[in-house]
């Protein structure tokens, strides 16, 4: 409101000192409101279908547990609309993701996920999906026959290449329990084949 060198009656200024206060608790209601919405935990306990993946579930610095939708959890298919269709059409109800990192003796990022099913049958479903376009997930890669996770299921790895300096190696393994359908992704510098079945066993375990 701009200032005027009149004299206002001091009723006059009592109303309007009293409709500025109004004005401005409103504005922090609204304020506040709005960023509940903003500092909420990603992992909301009214809102997924999949419980958080542990913290002590695999080694490494944990991130903040994240809850999934379809529509997330399609974001890195090449068609993410595709992917978020045949999750829904394979009873796709929620998921949960963590991060696992470390630096000490190489750096090395763990994604873990679970993704849950109505059906044991939509579960496969994903995996097959999955296998199918894993390149879309990490890159160029093949199926690792020397190496196996829980349950009967595959593990792909992509190496880096060596013209890149920011790629890494990256193996990704994904297999069905039931309903669920689980995957993990270990990226980084020292990612390595011979740590891939002790870490999946881990994950299977913890969930």
């Amino acid at each position: 409101m701009p200032r005027t060198p009149e004299v206002r009656h001091f009723h006059e200024r009592t109303t309007v000192g009293r409709s500025v206060t109004a004005a401005a608790a409103l504005a922090l209601l609204v304020a506040v409101s709005c960023g509940a919405d903003d500092t909420a935990p990603p992992f909301s306990a009214a809102a997924p279908a999949v419980e958080a993946i542990p913290v002590a579930a695999l080694p490494g610095t944990a991130s903040d547990a994240v809850a999934l939708d379809a529509r997330t959890v399609a974001t890195g298919a090449t068609d993410p609309e595709e992917l978020e269709t045949l999750l829904l059409d394979a009873g796709f109800e929620g998921g949960a993701e963590r991060t696992f990192s470390k630096v000490a003796g190489g750096r090395r990022r763990l994604l873990a996920r679970v993704l849950e099913f109505e059906t044991a049958a939509g579960a496969q479903r994903y995996v097959r999906w999955l296998s199918d376009h894993v390149e879309e997930l990490i890159g160029e890669s093949e199926l690792d026959p020397g190496l196996e996770a829980p349950g009967g299921g595959t593990v792909y790895v992509h190496e880096p290449d060596p013209c890149c300096h920011n790629d890494s190696r990256i193996f990704l393994a994904a297999w069905a329990e039931g309903p669920r359908a689980i995957t993990l992704e270990i990226a980084g510098q020292s990612a390595r084949a011979a740590d891939v079945a002790e870490l999946t066993a881990k994950l299977d375990a913890a969930v």
